[in-house]
Parts: structure tokens; C-alpha cells; sequence
């Protein structure tokens, strides 16, 4: 966005230039069309200045009006040829349509629409420690390369490993205790009388239960909304993803020649990939592919629903880095969690080293659209650290979880910060 001052400057430059036309007799003729030539920029976020050009325009803005992809614009000034305008939030990419006194012509090219993303955090005070409560007056201690999965009802569930919890997070950021007690080991019950050794991954199915993946005592576990867990399947997951149209559940094991498991609701598991490299977690879309992150190879593989026949959708083996591009010309850098949205296009958090390196690359969260397999840097940058606001001015310190909600808001675990932050669109 331009700073105030150069938008008073070129509103100032509009009005001299208004006063010269009016000098030379211009008048709008309400008969004649409103043309537009073009426009510039094309392409911007909400608060873009935008200038248009045409002819048989109005200095009477009392009767101009201008919309990007039907939402009203601000209009900051207009002579003969020019109107100026600043893109509002969420417009979206389309027509820009300049009406005067009723009659409206439209441009024949889209202006494309930059969303804008801020992050802001949404639970966790940033020291490692135990305690419920609400925003900043929770903590957790995000040791591990740790995940979560959000429900229906936008609650989010989190995997505490290093305080052998599994916690719950309202949408209004409020913290509490879903089952665990502080004590490792592999005990059954309900709400505090259970106990995890090493709570890593979550995912929720469609009737609000909470799966989890427990690698340290061989386990995927089912919470109820109650608090009360039981056994599902015996396995070594690290990550762990399902498929909610039929409740069948997918696990990675993370080893060095690694394997992914499917898991029945009934708990029959089977091995159906073999040989990746410290496969990390998994993610099913609505057509029952499977996208998993290889964190050994520093690749995202996708894997054909019932034939698993593999294909590279981002990165190249072996070749770490924070490049963006379509598929193997992309770079990820040890990639841990990775989640998919409504539309099916993949979140991947992006730094999935053992220590949380903060000299990873990859301090952000990447996504890699649908079907062009196009990667992009959705939020964070390749620097370690903490902040909220929006793009690459926020920061992130060795993210490792990612799940996004039915309204299209992401969240991410940081680990280091020990936070879950909240990412929306402007």
C-alpha cells in the first residue's frame, strides 16, 4: 500500500489536473458513453491504488461510483480521464465497473485480487509450561514436532507430547484439558485419569471423536467428546490423517525407510507404501488421494486414491530450500505437517527438523494449489522469530502442525513459541 502521503500527492496532481480541464470547458456528456481504456495496477491487495483511464468521466463524484467484482471502492479523486480508487477488502479478483448518473460500463479484463493474510496468536504465552485458561493465559510445552486437527464446530485439538496431554481450544481461545494428566505412560480412562506417553498427531472424524497418534506407546487412541479413550489400532504413528467420508485412517511412521499404514475404523492396519524416506504425516482429499510429507527427502508426494501410485507434487529430492514454483521446481526444506481445505489445495508447515532448527529456511507455512500443484509461501518467511500481522512481516519459530477450519481460517502450531496462532484473510 502507498504511504498517505503519496496518495495526497497524486489526489492533489488529480484536482490541479480537474481544475485545468474545468479551464478548458470540460463537462460530462450524460448521452454519450462512459468508455475505460485501461487500468494500473492490475493486480494488488485491499488498500491498492488504482488508476483508471477513459473518457467522458464525471468531476461530480456524487454521482460516480466504481466496484471491483460487485464491492463498493473508495474513489479518491476523478478528472476528465482519470479516476483514482483504492481496492477494498475482499473484493476478490474481477471486472472493475465504473457507473455515473445510472450508467455503467465495465472493464473487459479482471483486476486480480492478492488476498492478504494476518496472523494473530490465538493461544499460548510462549513459555513452555502447563496451564487451561484463555489467549495468553494458557501454556504448552511444544517439545516435539507436534499437530492437531480442528471439528466441525471450529474446536481445535492439540497434541501437548511434552506435557502428555491432548488439549482443546474453543474458538475464542479458550483452553482446556480434553484427557491426560501430566504422567506419561499408556493408561485408559476418561478426561485426567487417562494418560499418554507421547501425544505427536491429531485428526478428528465426522462424529467429533479425536484420534490420536501416540508413537511412544505404539498407539492410535480415540477420544469421545466426553474425555473417555480407548484403543483403536497398535502402530508406530507419527502422523496420522483420515479419510472423513468413510472414517479409514492413514499413519506415517517416520522411519529412515519409512512406510504409510491404513488403519480400518474397526483397527485392521495394513502397509500400503513402503520406502519413503521419514515419512512425516498425512492428508487425505475428497477423493481419497493421499499427500504426504517425505521429511527425509524434503518432498510432498501425492499417492493415487486405491492404487497409491506416487507423484511428486512439491519439491525435488534431496534439494532443501524456500523456492516457490509448480512442483518439482520447488524447494522445502525437512517439511513435517501438512493439512488440506475445502477446495483440496495442501497447507504444509514448513520446518519439521528434529531441534526446531531456527536456521531452517522454511519458518513459514507453504501451499501448494490443486491440481496445478503451483507452490506458493502462504504466510512467515525464511526467519525465525515471533510477530503477528500479515505476509512475510509475520513470524514463526519452527512450525510443525497446520489444519485449517470450514471457513477457510488456518492454524498453526509453533512450536518453538510454544503458541497456536490463527491465520484469516483480510
Amino acid at each position: 500500500m502507498k504511504t498517505i502521503l503519496y496518495r495526497l500527492q497524486i489526489v492533489m496532481l488529480l484536482c490541479t489536473a480537474a481544475a485545468c480541464k474545468k479551464d478548458k470547458g470540460f463537462v460530462h456528456d450524460n448521452n454519450a458513453p462512459v468508455v475505460i481504456d485501461k487500468f494500473t495496477p492490475e493486480t494488488g491487495a485491499a488498500g491498492t491504488e488504482v488508476l483508471i483511464y477513459g473518457s467522458n468521466f464525471s468531476t461530480d463524484t456524487s454521482g460516480v461510483s466504481v466496484t471491483v467484482n460487485g464491492r463498493k471502492a473508495l474513489i479518491e479523486g476523478v478528472i476528465s480521464d482519470h479516476i483514482l480508487i483504492v481496492i477494498p477488502e475482499k473484493a476478490g479478483s474481477g471486472k472493475i465497473t465504473v457507473t455515473i448518473n445510472g450508467k455503467a460500463t465495465t472493464t473487459t479484463k479482471d483486476f486480480g485480487y492478492i488476498s492478504s493474510y494476518k496472523v494473530s496468536t490465538l493461544a499460548g504465552n510462549g513459555v513452555a509450561g502447563f496451564s487451561d485458561g484463555k489467549g495468553i493465559f494458557s501454556s504448552f510445552n511444544f517439545g516435539k514436532r507436534c499437530g492437531m486437527d480442528v471439528d466441525a464446530d471450529g474446536n481445535l485439538y492439540v497434541a501437548d507430547a511434552d506435557n502428555h496431554r491432548v488439549r482443546k481450544i474453543t474458538p475464542d481461545g479458550t483452553v482446556t484439558t480434553l484427557a491426560g494428566n501430566g504422567a506419561g505412560g499408556y493408561v485408559e480412562g476418561k478426561g485426567n485419569t487417562a494418560q499418554f506417553s507421547l501425544p505427536l498427531d491429531i485428526v478428528t472424524d465426522k462424529d467429533g471423536n479425536v484420534i490420536v497418534a501416540d508413537p511412544a506407546d505404539w498407539t492410535i487412541r480415540k477420544i469421545t467428546p466426553d474425555g473417555t479413550t480407548s484403543l483403536i489400532a497398535w502402530g508406530e504413528a507419527w502422523g496420522i490423517g483420515i479419510d472423513k467420508r468413510n472414517g479409514m485412517m492413514y499413519y506415517a511412521n517416520a522411519r529412515a525407510a519409512g512406510s504409510i499404514f491404513q488403519v480400518t475404523p474397526a483397527g485392521e492396519a495394513k502397509e500400503i507404501i513402503r520406502d519413503l524416506s521419514y515419512p512425516a504425516d498425512v492428508a487425505v482429499d475428497d477423493k481419497g488421494n493421499l499427500f504426504v510429507t517425505e521429511n527425509g527427502s524434503s518432498v510432498i508426494k501425492k499417492f493415487a486414491a486405491d492404487t497409491w501410485a506416487p507423484t511428486i507434487v512439491g519439491g525435488t529430492a534431496n534439494q532443501t530450500g524456500l523456492v516457490n514454483g509448480t512442483g518439482t521446481a520447488s524447494r522445502f526444506d525437512y517439511p513435517w505437517g501438512i493439512a488440506v481445505d475445502a477446495a483440496n489445495n495442501l497447507y504444509v508447515a514448513g520446518n519439521g527438523t528434529s531441534d526446531g532448527s531456527v536456521v531452517n529456511s522454511n519458518q513459514c507455512i507453504r501451499m501448494i494449489s490443486a491440481n496445478t500443484w503451483n507452490v506458493t509461501t502462504y504466510i512467515g518467511g525464511s526467519t525465525a522469530g515471533f510477530a503477528d500481522g500479515a505476509g512475510a512481516t509475520a513470524m514463526f519459530s519452527a512450525p510443525t502442525g497446520v489444519t485449517i477450519d470450514k471457513n477457510g481460517a488456518v492454524y498453526v502450531l509453533d512450536r518453538n513459541n510454544n503458541r497456536i496462532r490463527k491465520v484469516i484473510a483480510e
